[in-house]
C-alpha cells in the first residue's frame, strides 16, 4: 500500500524542486529574458520536431519490417506520434507502449508487438548511457568522483551481457523472472508469446544493430542542433554545441526517473547546475529549460494530431 502511494504521488518531488527553484528567480530578470526571444529561432526550432518524427519513425518502421510487419511510413509516422502524446501524458512514459496494442490489432502476438517498440527505446536509452558517460569528462570537475564508479558499472554490465549472450543466460534468467511475478492463470500465454519474442529478436544481425545505431544517432543529432538553436533564440552564446550537447543528455537522463511531470523540476536542477559554470544566469538557464518543456508539450500536440488521424482500437481478444 506504501509504495503504491510513493509512486502516485512521486510526481511531487519535481515539482517541489521547480517550486524551490522559482522562488529564487528574480522575476524582472526572468520576464527581461523571456520578452527579448528570437521568435524566428523559436519557430525554426519547432520545425525541427517534424525531422525528429519523421527519422525515429522510420528506425521504427525498419524494426518492424526486419519482423516481416509491413506498414508504411507514413502509418508508422502516425503510430509514433500517437506513441508520443500517450507517453507525455501517463506516467513514466509508458504510454509509449501503446505501440504493442497497434501491431496487436494487426494480429501480432505481444511477444512478436514487444519487440521492435522494446528496441526501439533500447536503442535510445542506450546512445543517452553512451554519451551521458563520455559527457561526464567534459564537466570533470563535477562528476570526478563518480567517473570511476560509473566506469566499474559500465564494464560489469558490458561483461555481464557479453557472458549472457554468449551462454543463452538472458533467455534462461528471464523465463525465470517471468515464472515468479506471472500468476498460474497466465502461465501458458506467456509462454507462447516469449518463444515469439525471443525468435523475433533473434532476426536482427550486427549490420542492422549498427545500421538502427546510425538512424539513432542522426535522430539525436537533430535534436542537439533543436537544442542549440532554442539557446540561442534566448541569447545563450558562450556554451559550444557540443558542451550544450552533453548537458542536455544528462539533464535528459534525469527526466526519464518518474519522479516529475515532463522533467519540471528536475531538468532545471541539471540544467543549473551544468550550465552555471559558464556564468549563464539561472533566469536564463529556467527560461532555456521552459523552452525546452514548450518543444515537449509542441511534439505531444503533434501526436494528438496523429492519434486523431489514426486512433487505436482497443480489442478484448
Amino acid at each position: 500500500m506504501k509504495k503504491k502511494i510513493i509512486k502516485k504521488y512521486s510526481f511531487l518531488i519535481g515539482l517541489t524542486i521547480f517550486i524551490f527553484i522559482v522562488t529564487r528567480l528574480d522575476f524582472n530578470k526572468l520576464i527581461l529574458v523571456l520578452s527579448d526571444i528570437n521568435y524566428f529561432y523559436l519557430f525554426l526550432a519547432f520545425l525541427l520536431l517534424f525531422p525528429i518524427l519523421i527519422t525515429k519513425s522510420y528506425r521504427w518502421n525498419y524494426l518492424m519490417k526486419k519482423q516481416n510487419i509491413n506498414y508504411s511510413l507514413k502509418e508508422s509516422i502516425l503510430m509514433y506520434g500517437s506513441g508520443i502524446f500517450i507517453g507525455i501524458i501517463t506516467p513514466g512514459r509508458l504510454g509509449d507502449f501503446i505501440k504493442i496494442t497497434y501491431l496487436k490489432n494487426n494480429h501480432c502476438s505481444l511477444g512478436k508487438s514487444a519487440v521492435s517498440v522494446i528496441l526501439d527505446r533500447m536503442f535510445d536509452l542506450f546512445f543517452l548511457l553512451i554519451f551521458g558517460y563520455l559527457g561526464m569528462f567534459f564537466f570533470f570537475s563535477l562528476f570526478q568522483n563518480f567517473i570511476l564508479f560509473f566506469t566499474l558499472c559500465l564494464v560489469f554490465v558490458l561483461v555481464l551481457f557479453f557472458v549472457f549472450l554468449r551462454t543463452n543466460l538472458i533467455q534462461f534468467s528471464l523465463k525465470k523472472i517471468f515464472n515468479l511475478i506471472i500468476s498460474d492463470k497466465y502461465q501458458k500465454s506467456w509462454k507462447i508469446n516469449f518463444q515469439d519474442f525471443i525468435y523475433d529478436l533473434k532476426i536482427y544481425k550486427i549490420k542492422d544493430s549498427l545500421f538502427i545505431s546510425l538512424i539513432t544517432a542522426f535522430s539525436w543529432f537533430i535534436y542537439y542542433v533543436q537544442m542549440f538553436i532554442l539557446s540561442k533564440s534566448i541569447n545563450i552564446t558562450n556554451i559550444s554545441f557540443l558542451y550544450l550537447s552533453i548537458a542536455v543528455t544528462m539533464a535528459g537522463f534525469i527526466t526519464l526517473l518518474p519522479i516529475s511531470i515532463m522533467g519540471l523540476g528536475t531538468r532545471d536542477a541539471v540544467l543549473i547546475l551544468l550550465l552555471s559554470t559558464f556564468l549563464i544566469t539561472n533566469e536564463t538557464i529556467i527560461s532555456f529549460s521552459m523552452l525546452i518543456f514548450l518543444m515537449s508539450v509542441l511534439a505531444s500536440l503533434i501526436g494528438f494530431w496523429c492519434w486523431l488521424i489514426k486512433p487505436i482500437r482497443i480489442s478484448n481478444t
